[in-house]
């Protein structure tokens, strides 16, 4: 099982916005990387990416776990706080379910965009076992028993995405579950 960081109200906050957002995705990846190397992934210059890095290293989200030699210089190798961060207590006070709000919003078009992105782009695959792409909005009644099971579901999802796999595709798979009305 990963190991959790529980994320503070400033860190959930400071998820919110789309770049430190991908900059996350990217390590929860690769796990370790310069910043050239995320800049280099998320095909952004790397100038726009030090102020991040630095805000998020500052605020407990990152952290710099060693250096590689650089084409100048040597260049701090970043690695997230640990494997997973969770808002459970973030989400106790109004103000932190707002910006859980938001940094829902975030992930969601940050979904949106990989979706848009391999159907231009890529050669995503729609039916069987190798899919790659769907997308799905299903609204359903679910009692105390139905929404258990979708959530050990989930679970299950959550745990076979963190088992090791050095080979393969990237997958960007985006959830998002919210009472109705």
């Amino acid at each position: 099982m990963p190991n959790t960081h529980i994320l503070t109200q400033p860190q959930l906050d400071c998820l919110t916005s789309p770049i430190r957002l991908a900059i996350i995705q990217r390590l929860e990846i690769d796990s370790q990387a310069t910043a050239r190397e995320i800049a280099q992934r998320m095909g952004r210059p790397v100038t726009s990416l030090y102020h991040h890095l630095k805000q998020m290293e500052e605020i407990g989200l990152l952290r710099v776990v060693g250096e590689r030699r650089g084409a100048r210089r040597p260049e701090a190798v970043y690695a997230m706080v640990a494997d997973q961060l969770s808002s459970v207590a973030a989400v106790g006070t109004e103000e932190g379910r707002r910006t859980y709000a938001r940094a829902a919003l975030r992930v969601a078009e940050a979904g949106a965009r990989a979706v848009s992105a391999a159907i231009e782009t890529g050669n995503p695959r729609f039916e069987g076992d190798q899919r790659t792409l769907a997308a799905r909005f299903h609204v359903v009644r679910a009692d105390a028993a139905k929404l258990a099971r979708i959530n050990r579901a989930l679970n299950a999802l959550e745990e076979a995405m963190y088992q090791d796999c050095e080979a393969g595709e990237e997958i960007l798979l985006t959830v998002l579950l919210a009472p109705q009305g």
